[in-house]
């Protein structure tokens, strides 16, 4: 019986081909640059429990490369931020869950900002195309690969995120793993162990022109060499370059500090 009863179950799940369009028929867009803009839109999941619905937009949004600021299964609410880059801020993505399975994604511009509404649009329903019908939350999403940054580069994003909201840097930054290339600058031994810190300095980087603050005041970068590195960190001399794979553990705001932790030399 249990075998006749499968596929009649499996055609009463909605599939991602039942959804298409309505996501897009959801969408609105209200406000203007000036005041900033909203938008807005919505998919309905029949069997989608709320505690199913934050854990799995949670995990898409991680695979996304979006930062998860907050999440709670009880309220049917997510806070997610679209990471800063070259082109705007950091932008939040409120995302809600009732208990008839609809999920709600909100998204708000700063003030001056423009966007591109289909682009938008096509983000969000890619997300939201991904639920799928369930009770039990699924488990949380495994780590990321490595993401490659020069020191350089990873001091000056935290450096901008200081000037935000110094608490945004553990929402975007903690936990995550970095392989990060460089010049090694020195080492400090302690009761923990070996830690390298790479080369901040403007003038050996061919090209590379500091503002006057940089000049004077930088945030460095040091990583906490694992325990099996300790003979490769003991050959290195001052200009060799690093390439080094570790997890970002905290930033230390009166010594301008990034704390990179459980370092390895990057295969």
């Amino acid at each position: 019986m249990k075998g006749k009863l499968l596929p009649l179950l499996i055609l009463l799940l909605p599939s991602a081909s039942a959804l298409a369009g309505k996501c897009e028929d959801n969408f609105t867009k209200s406000g203007n640059p000036l005041k900033g803009t909203e938008y807005s839109t919505s998919v309905t999941v029949p069997g989608l429990s709320v505690a199913s619905a934050v854990a799995q937009m949670n995990n898409i949004a991680v695979s996304d490369g979006m930062n998860v600021i907050d999440a709670n299964s009880q309220t049917g609410s997510l806070l997610l931020e679209v990471s800063p880059n070259v082109a705007h801020r950091g932008l939040q993505v409120y995302v809600t869950a009732v208990p008839d399975g609809t999920v709600t994604m909100l998204m708000k511009t700063r003030r001056g900002a423009l966007a591109n509404a289909d682009s938008i649009k096509t983000s969000m329903c890619k997300m939201l195309y991904q639920l799928k019908p369930g009770k039990a939350p699924p488990k949380t999403a495994g780590g990321a690969k490595p993401i490659s940054i020069s020191a350089i580069k990873l001091a000056d994003e935290v450096s901008k995120t200081v000037e935000d909201n110094v608490a945004m840097i553990d929402v975007r930054n903690k936990g995550k793993t970095y392989r990060v290339s460089g010049y090694f600058l020195g080492s400090e031994s302690g009761s923990g162990g070996l830690s390298v810190f790479y080369d901040m300095k403007p003038s050996l980087l061919p090209g590379f022109i500091p503002s006057s603050r940089d000049a004077i005041v930088f945030t460095r970068v040091m990583c906490h060499m694992a325990s099996d590195q300790r003979g490769y960190s003991m050959t290195l001399r001052k200009g060799d370059k690093l390439d080094l794979v570790g997890t970002f553990d905290s930033y230390q705001a009166d010594t301008r500090l990034i704390h990179i932790g459980n370092c390895r030399v990057a295969k």
